[in-house]
């Protein structure tokens, strides 16, 4: 027997996820669970109706499409596509950043833009420095644009998905594969306008003729000391050397005979080396006075004592589906595993260099590596980690040919009706691991199961909102606000404020999720086409354009443009209110508020 009336219930547990969504304090897949748990466990919704979520059709068809952008970025095809058409010989920054927004968008329309911009990332960087061009000119550009890009189709991104299955519960017919197109490719070229034109002066500088060391302050924390010919670690292997560990010191080098080396376990230190250590200043003095160690005050800690011939000094940033995410580097074995240093930490563009081994790590927080090439190189192909710089080039095979054939196949079959999308894209994913386009265990490793976690349990707190007709009585408040004589046109642009203000505070999922049913509901209750509403709810969720925080796309690339919250505060707002007034003006004209008989 409920204690508390179901509604009250129902408003308790989305103002409590919303408010974890927005402080944060627990991962999103987790407050999604936590939801479910709650809704069923105080009975607001039965067992099979609160657990239905996660076998929607649109998990299914989120999942699939996980397997098509793992196989896509194995392949090497968006990198393919990105090569041909981004590389040129043109050095203006306009030209580029056109290029980007229009490549990023159309990519982004029929694949993840979270995997778009992982792919990009490196590309992008590795283009504007091979232009002479600054990150921080190309990178929001490229962020912003696979944010558009996702209301190409319906495949686009996990909200549109999840809108369709939210609209086919209801009853409602739901969007066709290509039906907002149009929409969304204008939404595109205004947005890569305004970017090569007026955006252009918010976007900020950022740093220039500056080396990774200077940017990351690591002469603050590494420095040179000499090993005498008395010292108690001459002829010593480092794997014997558990002092190190005892004073949380890190051997980053060893200096010998100008030739930097960087240090394996059954490397032996020699008299007169010169040893390169990272950790906090105090934590060395305590070091060098046991070992009476001698620091070398004239040696300077930079780039080129830090690698040589076989060692690189390379950034990396965090992406959304790497395992770092929510883990620590010390917790994840990550030199151990990768056989790389890191040096030093930023996060939200402040450089961290103390305790870096044991502080969480976040979707965009900025590595500085030190590693072997070859060690490089894998972390590179491995992708936990997206190394900027140089990318090398990528040859396109069968594989390649065989995925984006089978990504062709899975839209044709959808655009005519063959057989639902969920199902054609469930299909296309399990030949791509019969033909062997990518192995099984690959398969799953592609799949982001806390988005898949995070969408089952947002359609559980839909499904509440619906059953318990809180939905109905948001929409009836809403259309009641000036004597019920509100113009459709002022609801739409209510419901597209309201969906953006939710995704700058949570995320698009959360605002599509709560803000569908009331927008089914006002059109039922104005008798109006459900079209331009549901489009305004997409539209909003999809203009996360003002906090680096507000999706991952925004957050992997602050590091590697060097942005603040500021900057996305500044180039975001503008864009965000470009967008609103398009919409309000454009979605009453392509779908008509007309009458439903």
């Amino acid at each position: 027997m409920l204690l508390l009336d179901p509604q009250t219930i129902v408003l308790a547990v989305l103002i409590g996820s919303l408010l974890l969504f927005l402080r944060d304090v627990l991962r999103y897949d987790l407050v999604a669970l936590l939801v479910v748990f709650v809704l069923s466990a105080t009975q607001c919704l039965t067992p099979e109706e609160a657990f239905a979520g996660f076998s929607s059709p649109a998990v299914v068809l989120i999942g699939s499409m996980y397997v098509f952008g793992h196989a896509i970025t194995r392949w090497g095809v968006a990198e393919w596509i990105g090569e041909k058409f981004l590389a040129g010989s043109d050095r203006s920054e306009t030209s580029l950043v056109l290029r980007i927004t229009l490549v990023t968008g159309l990519l982004s329309g029929v694949l993840s833009n979270t995997g778009v911009v992982a792919i990009f990332i490196p590309l992008v960087s590795s283009l504007a420095r091979s232009k002479g061009l600054q990150a921080s000119r190309v990178m929001m550009p490229l962020a912003f644009a696979s944010l558009l890009g996702g209301l190409l189709t319906v495949l686009g991104t996990s909200k549109n998905l999840i809108v369709n299955s939210i609209i086919s519960d209801y009853g409602a017919e739901p969007f066709g594969l290509f039906e907002f197109t149009w929409y969304g490719l204008l939404l595109v070229v205004i947005g890569s306008l305004f970017m090569v034109g007026p955006g252009r002066a918010l976007l900020p500088r950022s740093r220039v003729d500056e080396t990774l060391t200077d940017h990351y302050r690591v002469r603050r924390f590494v420095t040179e000391v000499l090993v005498e010919p008395s010292s108690t670690l001459v002829n010593r292997p480092i794997a014997q050397l558990p002092i190190f560990d005892k004073h949380a010191v890190a051997l980053l080098g060893i200096v010998r005979d100008d030739e930097m080396i960087l240090p394996g376990p059954y490397n032996n230190i020699r008299r007169d080396d010169t040893l390169i250590l990272q950790g906090e200043p105090e934590a060395i003095v305590r070091l060098r006075d046991e070992l009476g160690l001698q620091q070398r005050e004239e040696a300077r800690v930079g780039e080129t004592r830090l690698s040589s011939t076989d060692v690189e000094l390379v950034e990396a940033v965090v992406p959304a589906d790497s395992s770092l995410v929510g883990n620590t580097l010390r917790r994840a074995n990550f030199k151990e595993q990768t056989g790389l240093n890191v040096l030093a930490l930023s996060k939200h563009g402040e450089v961290q260099l103390g305790k870096i081994a044991r502080t969480k790590l976040e979707v965009g927080d900025t590595l500085l590596i030190q590693g072997h090439t070859r060690d490089v190189d894998r972390a590179r192909k491995d992708r936990d980690v997206l190394v900027l710089g140089a990318v090398p080039r990528r040859r396109v095979g069968r594989g390649a040919r065989l995925t984006t054939a089978l990504l062709a196949a899975v839209l044709l079959v959808s655009a005519f009706k063959v057989m639902p999308l969920s199902l054609a894209a469930l299909g296309g994913a399990l030949l791509l691991v019969l033909t062997g386009a990518i192995p099984f265990r690959e398969a799953y490793k592609g799949i982001d199961w806390s988005v898949l976690l995070l969408v089952g349990g947002m359609l559980a707190l839909g499904k509440a909102f619906e059953k318990h007709g809180l939905a109905t009585e948001i929409a009836g408040t809403i259309s009641g606000l000036g004597d019920g004589s509100l113009d459709p046109r002022v609801m739409l642009a209510i419901l597209l404020f309201a969906a953006i203000v939710l995704t700058q505070l949570t995320t698009h999922v959360a605002a599509a999720v709560l803000l569908t049913p009331v927008a089914l509901e006002v059109a039922q209750q104005m008798g109006c086409s459900d079209r331009p509403f549901l489009l305004a709810v997409l539209t909003g969720a999809s203009s996360a354009f003002m906090s680096p925080v507000a999706h991952p796309v925004n957050a992997m690339v602050a590091g590697p443009g060097d942005y603040k919250y500021v900057d996305f505060l500044r180039v975001g707002t503008p864009v965000t209110l470009l967008i609103a007034a398009v919409a309000v003006v454009i979605l009453p004209l392509l779908w008509p508020f007309e009458l439903v008989r």
